[in-house]
């Protein structure tokens, strides 16, 4: 041991020399080295900031180090600090007070649902369940909704409410969406009596702050992770392995994938009026692309981080733009959101249980309601209510579908059956997205009002063609890589069609498991664009 001691030591020492030599003309001397992290973590934290990796390995490290008491306490202290980190703005100046409020949220719905638990009047439960529902409502409106609904309100009585009078300057505070709903999910099981309000603080407070879910999700069942957080959790090779495979897949989609793209969106949606109907087009696909790489790529860093600390989080995407119905895209999109909101929002109202009618309008309330959670905008709420829609429209066309089958005996050539189904599903999603990101509905219109105008000379004509993708950065941004790349991931996604990727790939002998991840380095390194770290899921 005291050998192995040594040569650790020899080679620390030898970096730490190769590292003075390196740096351009400062020493690195121990004031120097803390500026350096000073500025770093100033900067805020994502998975794929540097400061991440300067934070997740010690934090791994000394988890499995600690014994099992103090194993919980060491997440939720990485958790707290994560958060700190994460409340850092542009202009590098933290926002400490969301600390409390996420600490405020904690102990209100810890405490509430303890009571509710206790108590043996139904009248009792109810009258808490409303309280804690009702805090936790009213934070989330106050920071995300209150601009917004006072610029509605104005717009209505604009002499009783003048819009200078609106404030609109709050910063919203990260991730609450998702710790709120994930807060209210809880209290709502306990008064369900679905599972016994949790005793430990330490616990509980984990639960809601677990730092690789609190900024974008997945939002956690307490039946799944609350109970995980009871045992014991020692090291595990092979979860280890399979959480870094599948972060290692996320940080494929996110910086290969979502940021090239990125720079194509930005410029198509910043200005529409300047594209012609098949630049628009393209825009409209390379958004659809990007939103899923996207979020499903920080949903795979999320889990995979989760894993390697012994956790697991729900599957939080499951290979959606497969789909052949909405419906069935809505099973596979943003599922723990998607999930949460039929367990406690759609069958509370009813569900399907009470006719045709009701059950539209309990579809419509869900999609408004999911399209405001997106976002405080008009956007939003139509982004919402065309999936409401198309919903609705499935549902009433169910017979006429089922006689149509039957007429054309389509389901008898099922290739042809698929593609006619998943089509449709896919464009209708593509035009939904349209006004996902449009920055105001007059730019979505804009949009669909230029859309016609040399659509069909673009795609026939080579030269019009390549002149198009230019135009809107496609060369500029890797864009041919971009292609490829994107073909790869539905590759596999279509070979992984009922086994996830970071499972299949450990079940593949250990010399072509190896090729891959090493492609997927060199992708990564090669064609990832590493200066946009955020993620567009953390602005909800």
């Amino acid at each position: 041991m005291s050998a192995l001691a040594t040569q650790v030591n020899q080679w620390l020492s030898g970096l730490w020399r190769y590292l003075e030599l390196v740096s351009a003309s400062t020493p690195i001397t121990g004031p120097v080295l803390w500026n350096w992290l000073t500025e770093t973590f100033r900067k805020g934290i994502s998975f794929t900031s540097l400061s991440f990796y300067l934070f997740f390995p010690v934090c791994l490290l000394l988890f499995y180090l600690l014994p099992k008491v103090a194993k919980n306490f060491w997440l939720l202290v990485c958790s707290y600090l994560f958060y700190y980190l994460c409340t850092f703005d542009n202009q590098q100046k933290a926002h400490p007070e969301f600390l409390f409020l996420l600490a405020a949220v904690t102990l209100i719905s810890y405490f509430l649902c303890i009571a509710i638990d206790l108590a043996e009047k139904r009248g009792w439960r109810r009258l808490l369940l409303i309280f804690v529902v009702g805090i936790d409502l009213s934070l989330l409106v106050y920071y995300k909704y209150m601009g917004f609904f006072g610029e509605v309100l104005s717009g209505i009585f604009p002499s009783m409410i003048p819009q200078d009078s609106i404030s609109t300057s709050l910063f919203l505070p990260v991730g609450i969406s998702f710790y709120i709903f994930l807060s209210i999910g809880y209290a709502i099981d306990v008064y369900r009596k679905d599972r016994p309000a949790e005793l430990n603080v330490i616990n509980y407070a984990l639960f809601v702050s677990f730092f690789p879910q609190i900024v974008s999700g997945p939002i956690a069942r307490s039946r799944g992770l609350l109970d995980e957080l009871r045992q014991n959790r020692p090291y595990n090779h092979a979860l280890v392995n399979e959480g870094m495979r599948q972060m290692l897949w996320g940080f494929f989609k996110k910086l290969v994938l979502s940021n090239n793209a990125a720079a194509i969106v930005q410029l198509v949606f910043a200005t529409p009026e300047r594209f012609n109907g098949f630049e628009l087009f393209c825009g409209s696909l390379f958004f659809t692309l990007q939103i899923y790489a996207d979020f499903s790529g920080y949903s795979d860093m999320a889990i995979g981080s989760a894993k390697m600390l012994g956790l697991h989080l729900g599957n939080n995407f499951n290979r959606p733009y497969f789909s052949r119905s909405i419906g069935e895209f809505w099973d596979r999109w943003h599922i723990s959101l998607s999930s949460w909101f039929q367990d406690y929002l759609y069958i509370p109202l009813g569900g399907s249980r009470k006719g045709a009618a009701r059950a539209c309008i309990n579809v419509m309330i869900v999609f408004l309601l999911s399209g405001l959670w997106y976002g405080a905008a008009y956007t939003f709420i139509v982004w919402g209510g065309l999936h409401g829609a198309y919903t609705m429209l499935s549902r009433l066309t169910r017979g006429i579908r089922k006689w149509l089958r039957s007429v054309t005996r389509i389901e008898r050539v099922k290739p042809l059956h698929a593609l006619l189904q998943w089509v449709p599903t896919f464009l209708f999603v593509n035009f939904a997205w349209i006004f996902f990101r449009a920055d105001s509905l007059k730019n979505a219109f804009t949009f669909f009002y230029r859309f016609p105008i040399d659509f069909t000379i673009n795609i026939t004509d080579a030269v019009s063609r390549q002149n198009s993708l230019r135009n809107i950065g496609f060369y500029q941004n890797n864009g041919p890589a971009l292609l490829w790349c994107t073909l790869a991931l539905f590759i596999v996604e279509a070979i992984c069609y009922k086994t996830p990727p970071e499972k299949l790939s450990g079940r593949l002998p250990f010399i072509l498991r190896l090729v891959l991840v090493y492609a997927l380095l060199l992708a990564v390194l090669f064609f990832g664009a590493f200066g946009n770290s955020g993620f567009i899921y953390g602005a909800f």
